[in-house]
């Protein structure tokens, strides 16, 4: 069962690509690192009970994006600036070829990632990951180069607490289940999250399809059956775009937030597959 509350991690600091990026590590260098990349309006905080709970057995890293946590703003934030950005990080650190997790946000940049310096990936988790989203956005928004008025007006209107908390909370299946203390971690991201806008137009011009046959390293697809966000369905699609997916998991009663919502499924995953 989860250990509540968990400890902060400390937190580390390498400059990459020019940002200031911070970032959580657990485990002895093995050789073998996992990075972990979060999504969009969290914080590499977000996988905190993982890194806590498989220190003891696999090595991981846990950056936070540019415009997000502790890391620096960047410029232009396109996806392959970001790709860009995570090669430096990686070569910042020496890191050996790694494993990638990614969510939401963050498994679109780990598809990128892996198909510009496949020599670096050597098997991805991806969970929940964006990388279909660009085809859910009305054409009239790539047109005006995605205004922001109605951004903007998100921004605005997530200021107010009791807004906000609806905002955190609504990703979840059942949110109430989560321990309280996990609230006050998703406010401070929120208010540290600075790039979610400039994430949306990034995503919105982000065309997958192209690269995705170039992701030949092993594939394990998860997602919650219940995902109001990301919807399960994308994942049977992307099995058959993907040329090495070596598992497909939709977990049942289960909405975006699966590293929070399913905790002890997600972590025996991700000893299973980085692990063996």
């Amino acid at each position: 069962m989860p250990n509540y509350p968990y400890d902060e991690l400390p937190r580390y600091f390498v400059d990459a690509l020019g940002v200031r990026t911070g970032y959580y590590t657990a485990g002895e260098p093995n050789g073998r690192p996992i990075v972990m990349l979060h999504g969009m309006s969290t914080s590499a905080d977000s996988f905190r009970e993982a890194l806590h709970e498989l220190a003891a057995e696999l090595w991981l890293i846990a950056p936070d994006i540019p415009g997000f946590g502790y890391s620096d703003n960047t410029e232009p934030y396109t996806m392959s600036h970001l790709v860009e950005w995570l090669a430096a990080f990686c070569g910042e650190l020496a890191l050996p070829p790694a494993g990638l997790v990614g969510h939401s946000f963050g498994g679109a940049l780990a598809g990128g990632f892996a198909a510009a310096y496949p020599d670096d990936v050597t098997h991805l988790l991806l969970v929940a990951p964006a990388l279909l989203r660009a085809e859910s956005y009305p054409d009239w928004l790539k047109k005006v180069g995605f205004s922001l008025r109605l951004v903007e007006l998100g921004s605005a209107v997530s200021q107010s607490k009791v807004w906000l908390k609806r905002q955190i909370k609504a990703p979840f299946y059942d949110a109430d289940k989560q321990d309280e203390s996990v609230w006050a971690r998703r406010l401070q991201d929120y208010a540290l999250s600075r790039a979610s806008s400039s994430v949306l137009r990034a995503t919105a011009f982000y065309e997958t399809r192209p690269f995705l046959p170039q992701i030949t390293q092993p594939v394990y697809l998860l997602w919650g059956a219940d995902d109001p966000v990301v919807p399960a369905a994308e994942a049977d699609t992307l099995a058959e775009l993907l040329p090495n997916v070596t598992a497909v998991h939709k977990l049942p009663q289960c909405g975006h937030v699966l590293p929070l919502e399913q905790q002890e499924q997600f972590q025996e995953i991700m000893r299973d597959f980085f692990g063996s």
